[in-house]
């Protein structure tokens, strides 16, 4: 895989998991401003950089990134921050190799079955001929609150992509259900996601925060799927929060129950 590297070598790793359709250019803001970590985010197999790699599987892309942090994490261990299908590989690794983690963030994912999710299914089968499309590129960016200033970027990201890693990839994350073991993690890990989110994705991360014994769930006010476009700077405050175990912003909102 290709891996986007910044920030001060010798400090601890942070690595940037991606969502579906984007690749790790999308932490770029995170990396610009992080630079008291060693910073690294991989291009999953179909996307970005390594669009020329085939799409497997969650499993095997997880495997990877295994392999990346620890030949490339200080000390061969890292915090994982994911969004999106990067939150649900995040999970994986939590229940796969939960030693060469230390804090984890799961944005944006969960596993409960969504409402309507077969008919999610047809559509983004559908779509697949079309995803290098402008029209469905200026979509996501909108449904993202993608800024006018990083359209391009945004654009040569779905251009990059291949159609097919991206369907698969969605279709196999939103089949994802609790990995076996996640219960029995010690690391802390953060389960965060906008308001506008769906509710089965917020219950799950209630659930599953009450089920670890150092988890917590926050809600984003106000914000959607992508909230780390609408509020970059409050993203990487919460990011450099959790990692130093220091309080989190006031801004968001703790949750008992959905």
């Amino acid at each position: 895989m290709f891996i986007h590297e910044s920030g001060t070598t010798g400090r601890p790793t942070i690595v940037f998991l991606h969502g579906n359709g984007a690749s790790g250019t999308m932490w770029k803001a995170h990396m610009v401003q992080l630079t008291d970590f060693h910073c690294l985010a991989p291009d999953f197999p179909g996307f970005g950089q390594s669009n020329h790699q085939k799409w497997v599987s969650i499993q095997e892309t997880s495997k990877r990134i295994i392999e990346m942090i620890n030949n490339r994490a200080q000390q061969g261990c890292a915090h994982i921050v994911g969004l999106s299908l990067g939150g649900s590989i995040a999970m994986t690794l939590l229940g796969r190799m939960p030693q060469v983690i230390d804090h984890a963030i799961v944005d944006g994912a969960g596993v409960l079955p969504l409402p309507g999710l077969p008919l999610m299914k047809v559509g983004v089968r559908i779509l697949q001929p079309f995803l290098h499309t402008d029209f469905i590129i200026k979509t996501i960016a909108r449904s993202m609150k993608i800024h006018a200033d990083e359209y391009t970027e945004f654009r040569q990201g779905m251009l990059a992509m291949s159609p097919s890693a991206f369907t698969r990839s969605f279709l196999e994350a939103n089949a994802m259900r609790q990995p076996p073991g996640l219960e029995k993690i010690t690391s802390p890990v953060l389960f965060v996601a906008g308001e506008n989110e769906p509710k089965e994705v917020k219950r799950s991360h209630v659930m599953l925060a009450q089920s670890m014994p150092n988890a917590k769930s926050r809600v984003a006010p106000g914000m959607g799927h992508g909230w780390l476009a609408e509020a970059p700077d409050l993203h990487i405050q919460m990011i450099r929060s959790w990692v130093n175990d220091e309080p989190l912003p006031q801004e968001l909102l703790a949750v008992s129950h959905v």
